[in-house]
C-alpha cells in the first residue's frame, strides 16, 4: 500500500508540473495574442500597398504602364495563388499595345524543360482601363496549417504587341523606366511579406527567350494568434483528454467516451476554417489525441476486467488482492 501511494504521489506531482507549464505557457502567450487579434480586428482590412519598381516618377518614360497586382486568394490544396490586375497604359501616340507577362519562378526551374508557369495581361493603347484576374502556381505546405507558409517569386516581362500580331519584348534596362508595378495582399487568414529583389540575371537560363525586367519574392504566412491559439488549443484538449483517462473512473469514462471524442474534434472547427478540406496537421494532432483517448480507456478496461476476474495474467496487484478481506469478513485464511 506505501509503494502504491508513493507512486501515485510521483504521478500527481508530474501532472502537476507538466499542468504548470501550460498554464504559464498560456499566460506568457496571452498578451501577445491579444495583441494581434485586436490588430486583426482593427487594422486596416487591407494589406499594405508595397511599390515593386523603384523609377522614380520624373524618369518615367512617355509611354509607360501603371499597374496594380493585388492577391485576392491562395488555394492551398492546388497550390494556386489568384491575382486581380488592375492599371492602364499611358500613351499617347503609340501604335500598340503593351503586354504584362508575369511568371512564378521556383528554384528548380533549371531542371525543368520550357519556361515557368506565367499568365498575361494585355494594356491597349487607347488609356483603357485594365481589370483582370489571372492565377500563378506558388510553393509551400498545406499540411502544416496553420504553420504553413507560401512563396510566389514573380517574374516580369513586359512586351509590345503590334497590330499586325507581331510581339516584342522590351529589354529589361528600357522596360524599368516604363513600367510602375505595386503590389498589395487583400488575403482574410494571411499575411504578406515582399522580400528583397533577386537579381534577375541569376534566375535566367541559357537558351530562355525573354529576360525578367525583376524578379520579386512574395511569403505568405498566417497571423500571429492563429498559430499560438491553435497549438494552445491542442496542448488543453489533449491535457484534458489525461485528465479523463488517468484520474476519472471507467465507469465515467465508458459513458462519456463520446462526448470526449466529440470534444477533441470540435477544436478543428474553431481553429480551421471550412473552405479547408485537406488533412492539415492539427487534423493529424487532434487524430493522434483521439487515438490516445481511445487506446488508454481500451487498455483500462483491459485491466479492469482482468483484476475483477480475479486472472493473473497481467501479474497485476495478485498480492493486495490477495490480502483483500472476504465477502464473509474472514481473513481469507
Amino acid at each position: 500500500m506505501g509503494d502504491g501511494g508513493g507512486r501515485s504521489r510521483v504521478l500527481y506531482r508530474a501532472a502537476f508540473i507538466v499542468t504548470a507549464f501550460l498554464v504559464l505557457a498560456v499566460i506568457v502567450t496571452l498578451p501577445f495574442s491579444v495583441r494581434s487579434i485586436v490588430d486583426d480586428l482593427l487594422g486596416s482590412v487591407t494589406g499594405q500597398v508595397i511599390p515593386v519598381t523603384s523609377t522614380p516618377p520624373s524618369a518615367a518614360a512617355a509611354t509607360h504602364i501603371n499597374a496594380h497586382l493585388a492577391i485576392v486568394a491562395l488555394d492551398e490544396s492546388q497550390l494556386m495563388a489568384s491575382i486581380r490586375v488592375s492599371g492602364h497604359l499611358m500613351c499617347d501616340a503609340c501604335g500598340w499595345s503593351d503586354r504584362l507577362v508575369l511568371f512564378s519562378v521556383t528554384d528548380d526551374d533549371g531542371e525543368a524543360e520550357g519556361m515557368p508557369p506565367s499568365a498575361s495581361v494585355v494594356f491597349p493603347a487607347s488609356r483603357e482601363a485594365v481589370s483582370q484576374t489571372i492565377q500563378l502556381p506558388l510553393r509551400g505546405r498545406p499540411i502544416h496549417y496553420p504553420f504553413d507558409d507560401y512563396e510566389l517569386v514573380l517574374g516580369v516581362v513586359l512586351q509590345r504587341v503590334f497590330p499586325d500580331g507581331h510581339v516584342e519584348t522590351v529589354p529589361a534596362d528600357e522596360a524599368r523606366g516604363r513600367l510602375y508595378l505595386t503590389v498589395q495582399e487583400l488575403l482574410p487568414r494571411a499575411e504578406m511579406v515582399a522580400g528583397t529583389q533577386i537579381d534577375p540575371a541569376s534566375v535566367h537560363r541559357e537558351g530562355d527567350p525573354l529576360h525578367y525586367v525583376l524578379v520579386q519574392p512574395l511569403s505568405f504566412a498566417r497571423p500571429p494568434y492563429l498559430r499560438v491559439l491553435a497549438l494552445l488549443l491542442v496542448l488543453l484538449i489533449a491535457a484534458a483528454a489525461s485528465y479523463a483517462v488517468f484520474l476519472r473512473p471507467l465507469q465515467d469514462l465508458l459513458v462519456n467516451v463520446g462526448a470526449l471524442v466529440l470534444g477533441v474534434w470540435g477544436v478543428r472547427a474553431i481553429l480551421i476554417p471550412s473552405s479547408v478540406n485537406y488533412v492539415t496537421g492539427i487534423d493529424l494532432a487532434l487524430s493522434a489525441v483521439i487515438i490516445f483517448l481511445l487506446g488508454a480507456i481500451t487498455v483500462k478496461a483491459l485491466i479492469y476486467v482482468h483484476d475483477e476476474g480475479g486472472m493473473n495474467v497481467l501479474r497485476r496487484n495478485v498480492g493486495r488482492r490477495r490480502e483483500r478481506p472476504s465477502d464473509d469478513g474472514s481473513d481469507g485464511k
